[in-house]
C-alpha cells in the first residue's frame, strides 16, 4: 500500500501525516508538493530550524520514512500498479466501512481547503469518504489519514 499526499497546505499537518504513516509501518510516503512545504528556506539558520521542527513535529518519524516528492502526479497515479483511491468529503463516494482495501492500493489525500481536483478524482479508480455522525462535515486531513490507514491495516492484517 502507498500513500500520496496531494498538495498539503500546512507543515504541521504534513508532519502529522508523515508521523502517522511511519507509525503504521510505511517505509515511504509520496508527496506532490505544489505548496513548497518540502523546500528548505534559503538561509542556513532557517534550514536548521525547519529540520529541527520536522523532527519535533514528527516525533522523530521523519528519520525512519523516505519522503518522495512526485512532480507529475497524473502519471504517478495512472502508472501505479493497483487501485488509486481518492479520499473525498462526499457521500457520493463509498463509505470507508464498506470499502475493501487491497495491499497494492494507493491512498490519495487532498488538501484541506480545496480537496482533490476533479481531474485526479476522474483518473482514480475508487473514491471513499469517512461518514460523520455530527454536524461538522469534515475532519482535519491528518486525522482523516489516520482513520483511513487504520481501517486499511485492520482489514489487511487482522
Amino acid at each position: 500500500m502507498k500513500i500520496l499526499l496531494f498538495a498539503p497546505e500546512y507543515r504541521p499537518n504534513l508532519s502529522n501525516m508523515i508521523r502517522t504513516a511511519e507509525f503504521y509501518g510505511f517505509k515511504k510516503i509520496y508527496i506532490y508538493d505544489r505548496n513548497g512545504l518540502m523546500n528548505p528556506p534559503s538561509n542556513k539558520v532557517s534550514r536548521a530550524d525547519m529540520n529541527h521542527m520536522a523532527r519535533v513535529w514528527t516525533a522523530g518519524a521523519i528519520e525512519h520514512i523516505e519522503i518522495i516528492v512526485v512532480d507529475d502526479v497524473g502519471s504517478f497515479i495512472t502508472e501505479h500498479q493497483g487501485r488509486s483511491i481518492a479520499t473525498l468529503v462526499s457521500e457520493d463516494a463509498c463509505s470507508i466501512y464498506h470499502f475493501e482495501f487491497k495491499k497494492n492500493d494507493l491512498i490519495i489525500m487532498g488538501p484541506e481547503k480545496e480537496g482533490l481536483p476533479d481531474d485526479l478524482i476522474t483518473i482514480s479508480s475508487d473514491q471513499l469518504f469517512i461518514p460523520n455522525r455530527g454536524k461538522t462535515d469534515c475532519l482535519n486531513v491528518s486525522v482523516s489519514l489516520g482513520i483511513v490507514i487504520n481501517e486499511a491495516i485492520r482489514q489487511l492484517y487482522s
